[in-house]
């Protein structure tokens, strides 16, 4: 009866929530994440950009191969079809790091917010 008699007088636990926002807030809000029309979707564009990278990735070794299959037929020597697919690959792979790996985002200018970097946060709580 002593353990029912000690829970009764435990208070409740406080709910703690985040403090409303301002209007000013709510209004930056949902400009922030209202999508422009004239512009397309995020998901359009990784699509773009995946089949660009897949793109490389296979016109590369295959042009290079073919100008070392015919490098082999005219100076009548053997292996430059295999050296010419690694060639093709390595300048793929370098093409593709040139264009999307570097760390240095291109400039993009919005006419509404002024001149930013084209790489985000992709978590929204930093920002």
């Amino acid at each position: 009866m002593r353990a029912q008699a000690r829970r009764a007088h435990v208070p409740a636990p406080r709910l703690v929530t985040k403090a409303s926002a301002t209007p000013e807030q709510a209004a930056a809000r949902s400009e922030r994440y209202t999508a422009d029309p004239s512009l397309p979707s995020p998901t359009a564009k990784a699509d773009a950009m995946g089949s660009t990278v897949l793109a490389y990735l296979i016109t590369g070794p295959i042009v290079f191969g073919g100008l070392g299959l015919l490098a082999d037929r005219w100076l009548e020597v053997t292996g430059l079809v295999a050296l010419g697919i690694i060639i093709g690959m390595a300048l793929s792979l370098y093409i593709i790091w040139l264009r999307y790996g570097t760390s240095q985002a291109p400039l993009t200018v919005d006419t509404r917010k002024g001149p930013t970097t084209a790489a985000q946060p992709h978590n929204e709580e930093i920002q």
